[in-house]
């Protein structure tokens, strides 16, 4: 790739916490927001774990109200040769940091290393996700006592006053955050945060504005849900759930997931129980990753964000794009895409709350496929699908969708007013307005 990089490294946590079914969450683990949230039973009561999720800002440039996993952009201090010593200073060797950085596998483009940096990426960006984690929701991660490098543990704050104190002052200044470790005598568990996945904004993603970011996710697993504490300047929810909930809310527009949540979520469908994904994800995290750059083309009828691996997917992308590109033209529907691809890496988009993963090609770095949330109702819950995929509606209904004009389902895309008043009922359900006006459909 060639030319100046035209966006900004991120890393961002999936942090999976350890809540038998049926048990209550702690005290201080739920958001105060007024938005009302249900979880299905079933769902609840299938997985042994829950993944933390947090809401942006309504302000926010980029994915205004979106729920996303913890994390934001590298900064300086993470980078910083203090760290270094602090782990020399609690009996970690060169040895012990340098088992952490990757070798003879692939490597997405953000852990390229530049000239003035004193410690690896494959260090400087886990304890970016460490921080982000710890300023968005007052969840500091600290190498387990037992040693392991699967489980990690969350620091214990003596008083809620203590950790806010300590969050304000690592937003405001990210050295801070090496002075907390001495503080509570403790090191950043870096061992037990492992290599997920790496998705960079796509060229075309205009109704977000200019901003681009190349985000590296990481999972790391607990063995209780800790007390959380959300940051009010960035964070205006946050709340512990399974990832089928998660997925049932988006599909019943109770709240809004950016795409690449969504992939994730629907991989995390696999693991019922937190010991398999830990397992798992200790075994991939050795197998490399790529970056992922979602190309988009529009059909008839929605839009695909064509992923590596898909028969549709470009040989040589460009990762950098033009001011104002637009996305790309397939000359069919959705279906038609779909039939005419041999292998599957994509998400399809009818509006902004029907975003369903679509993959049938060659794992890639060990990966697991995504499941949809519709296939695991089926599958696993023994239940009828009740939202979102569109081949499970009745036929008359999907061809009385699919007859509307292209701007009943663009218009969700394109609209700056409906991205900033996600959670308006009105404005989110306009293609489906006249579906609701037909209770038997033409045909």
């Amino acid at each position: 790739m060639a030319g100046q990089k035209v966006w900004r490294d991120a890393a961002s946590l999936i942090l999976a916490a350890k809540c038998p079914a049926g048990k209550n969450l702690p005290r201080g683990c739920k958001s105060d927001s007024t938005q009302k949230i249900t979880e299905p039973i079933d769902c609840s009561n299938y997985f042994d774990y829950k993944v933390l999720m947090l809401k942006r800002r309504s302000k926010s440039k980029f994915m205004p109200n979106a729920y996303v996993f913890p994390g934001g952009v590298i900064a300086q201090a993470d980078f910083a040769r203090g760290w270094r010593d602090l782990f020399r200073d609690f009996g970690y060797t060169e040895d012990d940091l340098e088992e952490l950085v990757l070798k003879d596998v692939d490597r997405p483009m953000l852990m390229k290393a530049e000239l003035d940096e004193s410690i690896t990426r494959d260090i400087a960006f886990r304890l970016a996700t460490i921080r982000e984690t710890f300023e968005e929701s007052g969840v500091l991660l600290v190498k387990s006592s037992t040693g392991s490098s699967s489980q990690s543990e969350a620091y214990s704050f003596s008083s809620s006053s203590s950790l806010n104190s300590w969050q304000t002052k690592v937003h405001s200044n990210p050295e801070e955050l090496l002075s907390l470790y001495r503080q509570v005598g403790a090191v950043p568990d870096l061992w037990a945060v492992k290599e997920w996945s790496n998705w960079l904004t796509p060229t075309d993603l205009h109704e977000q504005g200019k901003r681009r970011f190349d985000t590296i996710f990481y999972t790391a697993c607990l063995d209780s849900i800790p007390t959380t504490l959300l940051d009010q300047a960035e964070v205006t929810a946050v709340q512990w759930t399974d990832p089928a909930s998660l997925l049932h809310q988006f599909y019943d527009r109770q709240l809004w997931l950016a795409p690449p949540q969504v992939y994730e979520l629907s991989r995390l469908l696999n693991f019922r129980a937190q010991h398999d994904l830990g397992q798992f994800s200790e075994i991939r995290h050795q197998k490399g990753l790529t970056t992922w750059l979602p190309i988009r083309m529009e059909c008839e009828d929605g839009i695909l964000a064509l992923l590596p691996g898909d028969s549709l997917y470009p040989a040589s992308p460009d990762y950098e794009g033009n001011t104002g590109q637009k996305s790309g033209v397939y000359p069919g529907s959705l279906s038609d895409s779909l039939a005419a691809s041999e292998q599957l890496n994509r998400l399809e988009f009818r509006d902004n709350y029907d975003c369903v993963p679509r993959v049938s090609c060659d794992s890639q770095h060990g990966h697991i496929h995504p499941c949809s949330y519709q296939e695991f109702q089926i599958n696993q819950l023994n239940m009828v699908p009740k939202v979102g995929d569109c081949k499970f509606c009745p036929e008359k209904q999907r061809r009385f969708c699919q007859s509307q004009p292209c701007t009943q389902w663009r218009l969700p895309f394109t609209s700056q007013e409906l991205l900033k008043k996600r959670g308006n009922k009105k404005l989110e359900e306009r293609f489906m307005q006249k579906t609701r006006e037909y209770p038997t459909f033409p045909g």
